[in-house]
C-alpha cells in the first residue's frame, strides 16, 4: 500500500472555495491539488498518539500550491495544524512507535516566519516565505509537522 497523509487541526477544516473550485475541476495529476477528507475511526484511533489536535483528517497534495495557498491566505492568527504521513500504511506500527520514541518534530509559524527542526530554528524572509517554504522538508516520518499562526 502507499503512503497516508493526515491533517489535525484546532477547529473543524473548512475547505476555502477558492481551492474546492479548483480541486473539482478535476486536477489531480498535475500535483497542485489539495483535498481533506473525513478520517475513518479506524485510522483516527492510530494516529491519535501522534496528533494532539481534536480533528483528524485525512489529506492529500500535503506541499502543493494549494496548500501553501492555504497557509498563506487561509490561516486565520490562533490557527493550529498538526501534519503526520504515514509512508507505507501496512507497516503503521514501525511509524507510530519511531515518533513515540524518539520525535524529530517541526514547527512552523506562518505568522513569524520561522521554521524549526531538530537541527535549529530558521528565519523564512517575509517576502519569499512560501518559496522558501516549499524548499524544506514539510512531512517526514520521524516526526509530525505543526504549523502555527501567532
Amino acid at each position: 500500500m502507499s503512503s497516508i497523509q493526515f491533517l489535525a487541526s484546532s477547529k473543524p477544516f473548512i475547505m476555502p472555495r477558492e481551492i474546492e473550485d479548483y480541486n473539482n475541476g478535476g486536477v489531480y495529476e498535475t500535483g497542485m491539488c489539495f483535498s481533506v477528507y473525513e478520517t475513518v475511526q479506524e485510522w483516527r484511533e492510530i494516529v491519535k498518539p501522534v496528533l494532539t489536535m481534536p480533528y483528524i483528517y485525512e489529506v492529500r497534495g500535503l506541499g502543493s500550491y494549494y496548500f501553501f495557498l492555504y497557509l498563506e491566505k487561509y490561516m486565520d492568527v490562533g490557527d493550529v495544524i498538526e501534519l503526520y504521513e504515514i509512508p507505507v500504511q501496512n507497516w503503521y506500527e514501525k511509524y507510530i512507535q519511531t515518533v513515540l520514541t524518539k520525535p524529530e518534530p517541526i514547527t512552523i509559524n506562518v505568522g513569524n516566519y520561522t521554521y524549526q527542526n531538530q537541527y535549529g530554528m530558521y528565519q523564512l524572509n517575509p517576502r519569499s516565505w512560501l518559496e522558501e517554504l516549499s524548499h524544506r522538508t514539510l512531512l517526514t516520518e520521524h516526526g509530525g509537522t505543526t504549523i502555527i499562526k501567532y
